[in-house]
């Protein structure tokens, strides 16, 4: 039984492929994660006792 080569191997191709897709997924959470605390950040810094955090005194 033989095999037929149709062309190159695209194995690396498929891994870039993969590795662009999960970057941009990555990107993609971590951009929407920067709001997130937002109004957190603007009450802890208003008033630090808003903070779950201890400060001493």
């Amino acid at each position: 039984m033989s095999e037929e080569n149709n062309g190159p191997d695209k194995f690396w191709i498929y891994i870039a492929g993969l590795v662009v897709v999960f970057a941009g997924v990555m990107y993609a959470v971590k951009s929407s994660e920067h709001t997130k605390y937002v109004k957190a950040e603007q009450l802890i810094a208003e008033d630090s006792s808003n903070s779950a955090y201890k400060t001493r005194p």
